[in-house]
């Protein structure tokens, strides 16, 4: 079962509810004016982009499996607040065999115990509380397949029979590996005779969840540890004394998918497709909000103001409201919102991931990002069709915020210098 990726729900449409205010520019004419883009400093004339429409958007078309060599964290937890409502993360993975095996032969072995390991890389709403989270582990009904791509909106259903784990752990900041001792049958699962492709569609695999008996909070999985994985303790004769272990892959080596759940039912929010952003802006993780916006106005003007301007710099500032979480996402990323949506120019280029390209800066309470690239490109072709902003890691982590819109005095902006 192949699918698609579609574009955000409501992109078609929003032509239709543009906000149209006016676009404000604003330019210092003297050479010598400098800005400091992380590393450097630039010389010439600066100007100011403002935007002239904005959207928070819902990007709940997210293809949350296929990207797993490099894609190593995973999440997995229950949170809500007044502004985004709830959202529950599920983990759907294979239990597969390590990479150098191609088969298996555990038939006649007697296992002592089974145990999951999971690492953990960190804790939301806060990294230093404490939560008493109540782990669930069952296995699926169905074979979770390799060939096929998974969406944050896909489930597979569970064998109501395999549930191999049931109970509260508690998880604190200083723990780093939650071992969740697995029964209940796990060892029939387990104990067969086949190849990896056999046994990756004997055994199913594992649905992983926290339940609502447990903490509110979430927990993010490094899946690229190798104590994040499978234990299996077992014994060749029943009469031996001394145990040997084998490791079974998950997560990391397997196919694995994670659903995003969400229930926005009388939050600030309230899931609308589409939120205009004149006075604020939500960006949200799990299959979420993005933000939609377009300077097209300003682009226009100043290209025909100044056809043969060359950008030095350009920085996309973003500042956070008063109601933003402390704890903010690490970093945002840039794409088109039309077309193929690919990432701006910028971010192909690695040598522009410096200073503060995408992250926080505490001391001006505002996201920055370059986007030289970028807007050279919009003022090549004399307009913009828009700009998605969203969280580089909104597969991985609960942390979302809450920006300031494209009116009042710290607004959304782009801040260039410039020479012609």
């Amino acid at each position: 079962m192949k699918r698609l990726i579609t574009l955000l729900p409501g992109l078609a449409l929003l032509g239709a509810l543009w906000i149209l205010p006016t676009a404000c520019t604003d330019e210092q004419t003297e050479l010598g004016n400098t800005i400091s883009g992380g590393d450097a400093l630039y010389e010439g004339k600066t100007y100011t982009f403002y935007a002239d429409r904005a959207f928070s958007v819902r990007d709940d078309s997210l293809m949350t499996t296929g990207y797993n060599a490099y894609n190593t964290l995973g999440i997995i937890g229950n949170y809500q607040d007044a502004i985004f409502g709830k959202v529950s993360s599920i983990l759907y993975t294979q239990i597969a065999l390590p990479s150098n095996y191609s088969s298996i032969n555990f038939g006649e072995l007697t296992i002592d115990s089974v145990v999951l390991t999971l690492v953990k890389d960190h804790l939301y709403p806060s990294n230093e509380n404490t939560y008493n989270f109540h782990f669930e582990v069952m296995q699926l009904a169905e074979a979770l397949q390799s060939d096929t791509f998974y969406f944050s909106n896909d489930s597979l259903a569970v064998n109501p029979a395999g549930c191999f784990f049931d109970g509260d752990i508690s998880v604190g900041a200083n723990d780093t590996v939650i071992r969740l001792p697995l029964g209940n049958g796990i060892d029939n699962v387990l104990r067969q005779t086949a190849s990896s492709e056999e046994f990756i569609q004997t055994t199913k695999g594992l649905r992983v969840r926290l339940t609502d008996a447990g903490s509110d909070g979430m927990m993010t999985i490094n899946f690229a540890a190798t104590k994040t994985c499978l234990s299996v303790y077992y014994r060749y004769r029943p009469e031996d004394t001394v145990s040997s272990k084998y490791v079974f892959l998950l997560g990391t080596g397997t196919s694995r998918f994670t659903r995003f759940v969400h229930d926005y039912t009388g939050s600030t929010t309230g899931g609308a497709d589409s939120i205009p952003g004149n006075t604020t802006l939500y960006i949200e993780p799990l299959a979420g909000y993005s933000i939609l916006l377009s300077f097209d106005n300003a682009i226009r003007t100043f290209a025909a103001e100044h056809p043969m301007a060359t950008i030095h710099h350009a920085e996309l500032l973003l500042p956070t409201a008063d109601e933003a979480d402390d704890m903010k996402p690490t970093q945002m990323l840039a794409r088109f919102a039309t077309g193929s949506q690919n990432y701006v120019a910028d971010l192909l280029d690695l040598y522009t991931l410096a200073g503060f390209d995408g992250k926080y800066d505490d001391s001006r309470h505002c996201y920055r990002l370059r986007l030289t690239q970028h807007v050279q490109n919009l003022l090549r072709n004399g307009s913009d069709e828009g700009t998605l902003i969203l969280l580089d890691s909104r597969q991985s982590s609960a942390a979302r915020t809450v920006l300031k819109g494209i009116t009042g005095t710290d607004r959304v902006r782009i801040e260039i210098v410039y020479t012609e």
